[in-house]
């Protein structure tokens, strides 16, 4: 007899980041959803990081690679269960006892909204989940004031952004240079010529090429 495990689409969508300060994770407001069936009575997935404090164990998407805070209690009481990003829709059979737990000086955060529509449109594109662009930049001379979404406004203004990924220190702070990924060369192109030398936040801006 072939047995029948119901598909959960998991609920909270975070980041596996590490830094060396503890913080709370919050939530992406996902709605829970299940197909086929419903989660055991005690399992709490769709509230972690919201009314619940998360887990110290999680499951990762192995196509976009998005991870869900998750327990063993979860996954009802076989050998596991079904399981569905609700990010890039991939689906695996998810195993009890092949959670991978958290490390020291790691944590968990919410999957920021600008990956998470890059990732959904990469999927409806065809694409790999993970693409985020043609035209990768070296932006320096940043304002340590600035943060990632200020500097994704601001090269929005160029075209579509990919990926915006400042280098920070151990405690979390911006080292004043990091790279953005244009969607395509023609925004890289623009992204250069309108953007290098412009002020953000009390600096001009040194936008170029990447060399890697």
């Amino acid at each position: 007899m072939r047995e029948h495990r119901s598909l959960t689409n998991l609920a909270l969508a975070l980041l596996v980041a590490c830094i060396m300060t503890t913080s709370s994770a919050f939530s992406t407001n996902q709605a829970p959803r299940v197909v086929g069936g419903k989660l055991q009575m005690s399992s709490q997935q769709p509230e972690y990081g919201q009314s619940v404090e998360l887990t110290g164990t999680y499951v990762t998407c192995g196509r976009c690679e998005t991870s869900y805070a998750i327990k063993e209690e979860d996954l009802g009481g076989g050998r596991g269960r079904r399981l569905e990003c609700t990010v890039c829709g991939h689906s695996w059979f998810q195993s009890r006892d092949r959670l991978m737990s958290l490390d020291d000086g790691f944590e968990m955060i919410p999957l920021p909204e600008r990956q998470m529509t890059r990732i959904k449109q990469n999927v409806e594109e065809g694409r790999n989940p993970r693409y985020a662009g043609d035209s990768k930049l070296y932006v320096g001379n940043i304002s340590f004031a600035s943060s990632e979404e200020d500097v994704y406004t601001m090269f929005s203004e160029a075209g579509e952004v990919g990926d915006v990924s400042l280098v920070r220190d151990d405690v979390g702070r911006n080292r004043g240079f990091g790279f953005v990924t244009m969607r395509t060369k023609e925004g890289g192109a623009k992204a250069m010529e309108l953007l290098d030398g412009k002020d953000l936040n009390g600096r001009n801006l040194a936008v170029r090429e990447s060399n890697n």
